[in-house]
C-alpha cells in the first residue's frame, strides 16, 4: 500500500515550509551568477543537481504519489488536472485506465529503461499526469508547430482555461506523423509549462555522475537538428538524448508565462525532490541560458524576512520584466501570503521601518509619500496565495497625484494584505523590493 493521501500532503508541506523561507528571502538562488550564458547555465546546474529520486512505482512514496499532489486540481483536492485534455479526473492513488504518466522529455531519446538508479526517468519536474490517449498521441513525436492539417485533440474547460473544438489553433492539442518526423503542439494554455519542463532537463542533466549515488547520468540538449534527435533513440539509456524543437520551445516559453498551477506544482515537486524548475520562478533566465541575451539585476529585497502571517510563511515581492523605463515590462509579484486575501501594492520614493502600523501585523518598509494601490485595484491572492500586477511607469500613485518613474530614479514597492492573528482581523505585509530605473 503506498502511504496515505493526507501523510503524504504533510511530509510535503513539511519540507516545502523548510525550503519556503530560504526562497522567500532570496538564498535559494543566491550562488546563482546571471553574468553570462555561461555561468548562469553552471550555477544553474549546481543548484539543482543531485536532486533526491523516488521510485517510478512501488509500495513506499513513489512518482504517483508525488504527481497527483502537485497536479491536484485547484478547484477539487480530490482531483488531478491533466496537461494535454485539461481534464479534471478523480485520484486513484495510483492512475487508472483514464491518466498516464507523461515524459514530457520523452524516455526514448536518452533514458528508456528504469533500473531503478535513472534519475531523469522518474524526475517528477518532468513528468506529467496525462489523459491515456492524448499521452499515446503524443508518444515520442518532439514538440513543434502544426498546421490546420494536423489531427486536432481537444481540451476541455476548467477554471477558464481550454474547451472546446475550434478553428484552429483554437485551444486545442495538435499533431501529425511520428518519432522525430512527427511535431505536437500542445494546447496554447500549457505550452509554457511543457517548454520550462524541457529547459528544465536541459541544465539539470549535463552528464557525469550523481553526487550521492555515483550513478552515471545522460546530457540532456536541446536542438532544433531532428536528425541529432533521432540518433540517440537506440533503446538503450544513452550518454547523450536530444529532444526540441528549440526554437518553437522558446516561442512557446514566451507566449504562455508560469502561472498559479505551475507554480504551485513546482513547490509541490520541490518539496520532495529537493530541487526546484528555476524557469519557473526566473523565466527571464531562459533567454540568458538559451539565447545568451542576460538580463541585468532588477532591483533588490530589502526589509526581509517579513513578519509571518497566519499561513506560518513570510510573504514576500519580487519584481519581473525590465527596469528600463520605456520597455514598459515592469510587474510586481507578492507571494507566500494566505489563501484569497485582498491586498494592494504600495510605492516610495523613500524607505523607512514603521512597526506594525495602525495594529497591523507586520511592518511598513516604506517612508515620506506612499502611494497606494499600483496597478490601481484591490488585488484579490489566488488559491496558492499569490497576486500580482503589470506596472504602468508613466503613472505611479503618490498622495499628491500620479507621477512618472524617470531613469535614474530609485523607487520601493511592497504589498500590504489582510490576515488574521489570534482568531481577529488583521493585516500584513510583505517584505519590500527596491529599483532603481533606467
Amino acid at each position: 500500500m503506498r502511504p496515505a493521501f493526507n501523510a503524504l500532503c504533510a511530509l510535503a508541506l513539511t519540507v516545502f515550509v523548510a525550503l519556503s523561507p530560504a526562497l522567500a528571502q532570496g538564498t535559494y538562488y543566491a550562488n546563482v551568477d546571471t553574468s553570462s550564458a555561461a555561468t548562469l547555465r553552471v550555477t544553474l546546474h549546481t543548484l539543482i543537481d543531485d536532486h533526491t529520486r523516488f521510485p517510478y512505482t512501488a509500495s513506499s512514496t513513489d512518482t504517483w504519489n508525488v504527481l497527483e499532489l502537485a497536479q491536484q486540481d485547484p478547484a477539487n483536492a480530490g482531483r488531478i488536472l491533466d496537461i494535454y485534455r485539461n481534464r479534471s479526473f478523480v485520484k486513484v492513488g495510483g492512475g487508472n485506465a483514464s491518466y498516464e504518466r507523461e515524459h514530457v522529455w520523452p524516455k526514448s531519446y536518452g533514458f528508456p529503461d528504469d533500473d531503478g538508479l535513472n534519475m531523469p526517468y522518474t524526475d517528477c519536474h518532468m513528468l506529467w499526469l496525462c489523459d491515456g490517449g492524448y499521452n499515446g498521441a503524443r508518444s515520442n513525436i518532439p514538440f513543434g508547430a502544426c498546421t490546420a492539417s494536423c489531427a486536432e485533440y481537444v481540451t476541455d474547460s476548467n477554471n477558464g482555461q481550454g474547451g472546446g473544438a475550434g478553428v484552429f489553433p483554437g485551444q486545442s492539442n495538435w499533431t501529425s506523423g511520428a518519432n522525430t518526423s512527427g511535431r505536437y503542439q500542445v494546447w496554447s494554455g500549457r505550452q509554457g509549462d511543457a517548454a520550462r519542463a524541457l529547459f528544465y532537463a536541459a541544465i539539470r542533466y549535463e552528464g557525469g555522475v550523481h553526487g550521492v549515488t555515483g550513478v552515471m547520468e545522460p546530457d540532456l540538449e536541446l536542438t532544433d537538428n531532428l536528425g541529432q534527435i533521432a540518433a540517440w533513440n537506440t533503446g538503450q539509456n544513452e550518454a547523450f538524448g536530444y529532444m526540441g524543437r528549440l526554437d518553437v520551445l522558446f516561442a512557446w516559453h514566451l507566449s504562455d508565462p508560469p502561472d498559479a498551477f505551475e507554480r504551485r506544482r513546482n513547490d509541490v515537486v520541490a518539496g520532495f525532490q529537493g530541487n526546484r524548475n528555476p524557469f519557473i520562478d526566473h523565466p527571464e533566465w531562459v533567454e540568458c541560458v538559451f539565447v545568451g541575451v542576460c538580463p541585468q539585476p532588477l532591483g533588490a529585497v530589502y526589509c526581509s524576512p517579513a513578519v509571518a502571517n497566519s499561513t506560518g510563511a513570510s510573504a514576500d515581492i519580487e519584481a519581473r520584466g525590465s527596469a528600463v523605463v520605456l520597455d514598459a515590462d515592469f510587474r510586481l509579484l507578492a507571494s507566500e501570503m494566505p489563501t484569497s486575501v485582498s491586498g494592494m501594492f504600495l510605492c516610495s520614493r523613500t524607505t523607512d521601518i514603521v512597526f506594525q502600523p495602525g495594529g497591523s501585523q507586520g511592518n511598513l518598509c516604506l517612508g515620506g509619500a506612499i502611494g497606494r494601490a499600483v496597478g490601481g485595484q484591490i488585488l484579490q491572492a489566488s488559491v496558492f496565495g499569490t497576486f500580482s500586477t503589470q506596472v504602468d511607469l508613466g503613472a505611479l500613485p503618490l498622495p499628491t497625484g500620479f507621477v512618472p518613474a524617470l531613469a535614474g530614479e530609485t523607487w520601493n514597492f511592497q504589498a500590504w494584505f489582510r490576515d488574521v492573528a489570534f482568531g481577529a482581523p488583521t493585516s500584513n505585509f510583505t517584505d519590500a523590493w527596491q529599483v532603481t530605473f533606467q
